[in-house]
């Protein structure tokens, strides 16, 4: 037993040190552990959030805890076996984890069966210098959501399959890196960023049979994303509306229906990505003026770049012709002038 206690010790102060040396997160507190043999451990993750004071860290031993928890305060949660220490709250109307702190650690979990995995709202709604990592968040509604002015998060290493609907979602957020994750089978996005998500950081992710890959959606502007694997979702790889001056570059976007699909949106970079057996590699719609570059490889798609923008003319003499047209039958009317 003084073994197996001992490299528990040495695995979290590992951890904790990571999370300090690498974000400057958490410092180093005291261990509190859930679950396990010893009388003294505790039986709820919740009470020992509770109990937990900031920069302390939580383990939790391997099992199935059937709690949907709240951290409010800066604290590690680091699960002993992510496939086998699993967040299990069978009710599709409740979060997860419902995170309401900064600077949190999360790792070592499986989330399921839940209408969110990981809810992160923030402190004062403003969420800063948190970790999701090595994590598995599966048959939820969604897998991770970062709310209004989430900033300087880092999502990373998580397996995130089989939700119904968005794999990671970030809503008015700036400045965070999702990288490294392994995202697939999900039924709506594998990530998509809404209303003014700006300078976050794409990459490395694998993003394999969902409904679409990544999506920018309404002023969505700024955002890298970089050498991502997008392949074999059923309508886009890469689906851009309303957004502006991205940089997408050294993906490999291979089998969708649509390689990169672009409405209404401008100024966009596209570079030195492989575009492979897509339907359509680039398809642009009313999106002139983006630049894509002689450096990307197209390969075995029905159409290598298809755009359908229209070019509309500035009004010259046109308009004020017309305008003047218009008062001047209108005056005619009004004086009992007209034939």
């Amino acid at each position: 037993m003084r073994k197996v206690s001992t490299g528990i010790v040495i695995f979290l102060l590992l951890n904790v040190f990571l999370v300090f040396f690498t974000y400057g997160n958490c410092e180093a507190g005291k261990i509190l552990y859930v679950g396990g043999t010893k009388t003294e451990n505790y039986t709820s993750i919740q009470t020992a959030i509770d109990d937990a004071s900031e920069g302390d860290t939580i383990f939790v031993f391997s099992g199935t805890y059937n709690e949907s928890i709240v951290v409010n305060k800066s604290i590690n949660l680091i699960g002993e076996d992510k496939n086998r220490t699993i967040l299990d709250i069978n009710k599709s109307e409740h979060y997860a984890i419902l995170l309401q702190a900064q600077g949190v650690n999360i790792s070592g979990l499986t989330i399921q069966n839940c209408t969110v995995g990981i809810y992160v709202v923030g402190y004062g709604n403003v969420s800063q210098n948190n970790i999701i990592m090595n994590n598995n968040i599966t048959n939820n509604f969604g897998g991770i959501y970062l709310s209004n002015y989430s900033s300087n998060n880092l999502i990373s290493g998580n397996i995130i399959t089989k939700n119904n609907g968005e794999g990671i979602r970030l809503f008015g957020s700036v400045d965070n890196k999702i990288n490294g994750n392994i995202i697939t089978k999900n039924g709506g996005f594998g990530i998509v960023l809404w209303d003014s998500s700006q300078y976050n950081f794409i990459s490395e992710n694998t993003i394999l049979n969902n409904l679409k890959g990544i999506a920018l959606r309404r002023w969505s502007n700024n955002n890298i994303i970089f050498e991502n694997n997008i392949t074999r979702n059923r309508n886009s790889g890469i689906y851009i509306t309303y957004s502006f001056k991205n940089n997408i570059s050294e993906n490999n976007i291979g089998n969708n229906t649509f390689g990169i699909y672009l409405e209404d949106s401008t100024k966009n970079t596209i570079s030195a990505n492989y575009v492979l057996g897509n339907r359509y590699g680039i398809y642009l719609y009313d999106s002139p003026n983006n630049m894509i570059y002689l450096e990307n490889i197209f390969s075995d798609n029905n159409e290598d770049i298809w755009d359908r923008s229209r070019t509309f003319k500035t009004p010259s003499l046109e308009l004020p012709l017309v305008v003047c047209a218009f008062l001047f039958v209108l005056f005619l009317k009004r004086n009992g002038k007209m034939f």
